[in-house]
Parts: C-alpha cells; sequence; structure tokens
C-alpha cells in the first residue's frame, strides 16, 4: 500500500507556483515534468524537521497525491493559498507540530478546521485536511490520523454509519471516524487468520476502494 503511485505533472506544479510567487516546490515534482508519487513519498516528508518552508512542500505532496494528474480547480487552490500565504504556513506548522506532540485527533484537526468542519484556509477542506495530518505523521508503525474524504464517508454511511455526513466533519466526528478504523484494525489484527498487525490507514484504503471496485 505504501507504494502506491500516483502520476503527477510536475511542469504545471513548478509553472502555477511560480506564477503566484509561492514557495518553489521541491524534490521529485521539481525534477521531472511527469511524474509518480507514493504514500511513502509523502511520509518521508512527513519526518523532516517542521518549518514553513517543509509544510509548504508536504502540503502541495499531500495536494499532489490526492488531486493526481488532472489535479482539478488547482489554479483556485494554489491562488487561495497564495492570497493567505503567512496564515497558511502557521496553521500548517501549527497542525505539524500537534500531530508530532500527539495531541488528540480532534485537537490537530481543529488546527485546520473550524468547529463545523470547514477550512481554516480557503480551498483547504476538511478532506486534504486529513490528507495533510495523515501525512504529517510520517513513517509511524501505526497512524492515528486517517484520511477522510467524500469516498469514504459515503461508503461508510452504507453499512456501518447511516447518518454521517459526507462533505463536512466536525473535529468530534473526524474523531469518532479515526477512533473507529483504529479499532477495526486491533480486531482484524487479533485474527488468528490474519497473522500480522493490520494499520488502520488499510482499512481506509479498503473502504475507499469498494467504491471503485462497485464502479
Amino acid at each position: 500500500m505504501l507504494g502506491q503511485a500516483i502520476s503527477v505533472d510536475g511542469a504545471r506544479w513548478r509553472r502555477i507556483l511560480s506564477e503566484r510567487d509561492l514557495i518553489p516546490v521541491t524534490g521529485t515534482m521539481a525534477d521531472s515534468d511527469r511524474t509518480t508519487v507514493t504514500r511513502q513519498d509523502v511520509f518521508n516528508l512527513g519526518d523532516q524537521s517542521i518549518s514553513v518552508d517543509h509544510a509548504f512542500q508536504l502540503l502541495y505532496y499531500s495536494l499532489a497525491w490526492g488531486l493526481g494528474l488532472r489535479a482539478s480547480r488547482l489554479h483556485q487552490r494554489l491562488d487561495n493559498l497564495a492570497a493567505h500565504q503567512d496564515r497558511a504556513g502557521e496553521l500548517l506548522v501549527a497542525a505539524w507540530e500537534s500531530v508530532r506532540a500527539g495531541a488528540p485527533v480532534k485537537e490537530a484537526y481543529s488546527v485546520l478546521t473550524t468547529d463545523r468542519g470547514a477550512g481554516q484556509i480557503p480551498w483547504l477542506g476538511p478532506a486534504f485536511s486529513t490528507k495533510f495530518l495523515y501525512f504529517a505523521q510520517g513513517n509511524v508503525a501505526q497512524p492515528r490520523h486517517l484520511i477522510l474524504d467524500k469516498v469514504v464517508a459515503t461508503n461508510l454511511t452504507e453499512d456501518v454509519w447511516p447518518a454521517a455526513p459526507i462533505n463536512a466533519w466536525w473535529p468530534e466526528t473526524y474523531e469518532l471516524y479515526c477512533g473507529l478504523l483504529n479499532r477495526w484494525a486491533v480486531e482484524v489484527s487479533e485474527d488468528p487468520k490474519v497473522n500480522r498487525t493490520v494499520r488502520a490507514d488499510e482499512i481506509e484504503f479498503a473502504i475507499f476502494k469498494r467504491h471503485l471496485t462497485a464502479a
């Protein structure tokens, strides 16, 4: 799963960032026009020392991995990031520090979202906030902060969480979601037939793939 590779357009990212005077991208997307980014690549960025520059790289790669080659509405996302660059840097660093300090899931999520689940940074909504928090954990054995997006939320409503919202999540809702998937990971790991430790993000990925399989 950590090798899951997403195609990205490095040349497009470099051009749009430059046009908006945003911090330039480094690494793979700086060196290649079309390349791939894996989960492992982004987790490695989460292991770096925390700084504004590193926080922007972590955000860029989290977004690139989540948006893929088409990168829909990338101009609008980066327009708003540029318009709130200083504030965004402060929030991203604070969220990353919260994750690294082992703060409760709800507390870290609340740095990037309002108490009603809207993004504190325009066009960085709750789904991409959870991606940033997920990768900010770096290479941990058992991630606590998990990705939650519309696909995962919709699939959960079908069987186990019928009343759950599918577009935005209050901090308390996100905390419940992460707790649920971490408990499921423990339960699966204790099954003698499995014979290994299952990560909570493996559960999330399996829920996400239900949509792809059904399609």
